[in-house]
């Protein structure tokens, strides 16, 4: 009796249990707080009761909404970069010429300094615009930055190429029948978009020792569309090479 009888008892208390579990679950689904050690869910329920089908606003556009694209502005190209204009700031000063060879008493002067490959040793076609500068030392040293402009860079690079050409034949003015002339440098620098800097050297021939030589360097820069020319020529060995590269780096830099 005693064993049947807990049998019972216990199967009633299961019951009981089992109906209390069942009461917590439905507290759940009415918005009541979950018992402790149960899991909440996060996915979106439908009217069936299952997982909605329905993507959220985040992964698909309203429909009946047109999406735009934004398209990046494409960024400026060189040729639209507005033309550089000449201005009195970019020459040389008599004190740039004066620091970069010293000791030389360099001042600028009104009288013009003609270079010994001709004109077209300082200009090409087209020229838009020009200023030049011109030095001397008031002894037998003169020289001269000639600027000019053109209408876009791919002109100035026309120009450029045609006046390192001329330089490097330098025909305008030959030496006399006593002399001979020799290319002693000829190198491009990074300087600009580009520096050529060649020196032309008279030297007497052996058929006349007592003549004078002379020194002729040359400096062309081209940045953009304006092209500077240093044309510099005395007695003598002329400028120094290292004096002569730091002139033509200060005026590349006055380019801008």
């Amino acid at each position: 009796m005693y064993g049947r009888g807990m049998r019972r008892f216990t199967a009633a208390a299961g019951l009981v249990v089992v109906g209390l579990g069942l009461v917590a679950c439905g507290n759940q689904t009415d918005g009541g707080s979950p018992s402790v050690g149960s899991t909440t869910s996060t996915s979106t329920t439908g009217t069936t009761g299952g997982p909605s089908a329905t993507p959220t606003a985040a992964e698909t556009p309203e429909r009946g909404v047109p999406v735009v694209e934004k398209t990046p502005k494409p960024s400026a190209t060189p040729s639209q970069q507005p033309e550089a204009r000449l201005s009195s700031g970019m020459l040389l000063t008599g004190k740039d010429v004066a620091t970069a060879d010293p000791k030389r008493g360099w001042v600028v002067t009104n009288a013009g300094s003609d270079p010994i490959c001709g004109s077209a040793s300082t200009r090409g076609n087209g020229v838009k615009g020009s200023l030049a500068r011109n030095f001397t030392t008031d002894l037998d040293a003169s020289g001269g930055q000639f600027l000019t402009r053109y209408e876009s860079p791919a002109a100035a690079k026309a120009a450029y190429e045609k006046i390192v050409a001329t330089i490097k034949s330098c025909k305008a003015l030959d030496p006399a029948p006593t002399h001979a002339r020799k290319l002693t440098e000829n190198r491009t620098l990074a300087l600009g978009n580009v520096t050529t800097i060649l020196r032309w050297y008279d030297y007497p021939l052996p058929s006349d020792p007592g003549s004078e030589d002379g020194g002729f360097p040359y400096a062309v820069t081209r940045q953009g569309n304006v092209v500077s020319v240093l044309a510099f020529r005395e007695m003598g060995k002329g400028v120094a090479p290292a004096h002569f590269e730091a002139l033509a780096r200060t005026a590349a830099g006055h380019l801008g």
